[in-house]
């Protein structure tokens, strides 16, 4: 009698699952990689540092907004190719109405916000006609920056807290990437347009506004440009060739506002640092 071997029935079924894990990997390593995300959807916001008053070739469309085709979220639009561009800065607009008009305009899904925001809020056009032209007085200057410090103190800092939480609920994935200001005009220049003490004072306040939207945005995890180092040497009254922003001019509302090159080497370096740092 010839004796078989009994087959071994658990170790039978077992082959076809070792077979499916042996090959497991293979399965894993030949797997397509996942696609490269595609661009962000970009908003800018803010006042008419951000929408480029003083560079020039302004939308039409845009009105007393006066969006320009030179200014930093332009120029930082045209050079990475977001999948969508909201370009919603104003002129003269304050915290109040970049809460009120500009953030519920946000996409929801964005994913980059860039935001220049705050010297309205501290009358900063009104304290550059007191102390910032010629034939005005100490005393006029005096009480002009008395006000925009007192409004910094007491009113500014909640105002920016409040955008900054509204900004991050609209859309919370986005990186948010706030701005500070420039120094209008170098610290011992020769100019004639106001004596060394009432720039120093201006561009002291300035540093204080720059500091605290430096802070609140770090308290709410924004990511902070500051331009300060970028525009120094080219403040109003450095001479045409080497001003990056405009003294006394025509039309008045381009006055103390970056020009062209103000906006594509002050502002465009540092917010594109911030956004892809």
């Amino acid at each position: 009698m010839t004796i078989r071997p009994r087959s071994d029935r658990r170790y039978d079924r077992a082959l076809p699952l070792i077979a499916a894990l042996t090959a497991a990997p293979l399965l894993i390593a030949a797997a397509p990689a996942q696609a490269a995300p595609g661009p962000v959807r970009y908003a800018a916001l803010g006042d008419s540092f951000a929408a480029g008053a003083g560079a020039g070739q302004y939308d039409p469309a845009s009105g007393a907004c006066h969006r320009s085709a030179r200014s930093y979220p332009q120029l930082w639009s045209s050079a990475h190719g977001p999948a969508d561009f909201l370009f919603a800065a104003c002129s003269g607009a304050l915290t109040a109405d970049v809460l009120r008009d500009q953030v519920p305009r946000v996409p929801a899904d964005a994913g980059l916000v860039t935001l220049t925001i705050g010297g309205n809020d501290l009358a900063f056009g009104d304290a550059a006609v007191a102390c910032l032209q010629p034939f005005t007085t100490d005393g006029h200057c005096d009480r002009a920056l008395d006000e925009s410090e007192r409004r910094l103190r007491e009113e500014l800092p909640d105002r920016l807290a409040t955008l900054y939480r509204a900004l991050d609920a609209q859309a919370p994935a986005a990186r948010v990437v706030v701005t500070g200001y420039p120094h209008l005009l170098g610290a011992g220049a020769s100019c004639p347009v106001a004596p060394e003490p009432r720039r120093a004072r201006f561009n002291a306040l300035t540093d204080r506004l720059d500091d605290l939207i430096e802070a609140q945005a770090a308290k709410q995890g924004f990511h902070y440009a500051d331009v300060r180092a970028a525009f120094d040497g080219h403040e109003a009254c450095k001479g045409a060739a080497g001003e990056w922003i405009h003294p006394v001019t025509l039309p008045l509302w381009e006055s103390f506002h970056p020009k062209a090159e103000g906006q594509v080497g002050g502002y465009l370096p540092s917010v594109s640092d911030a956004a892809l740092g």
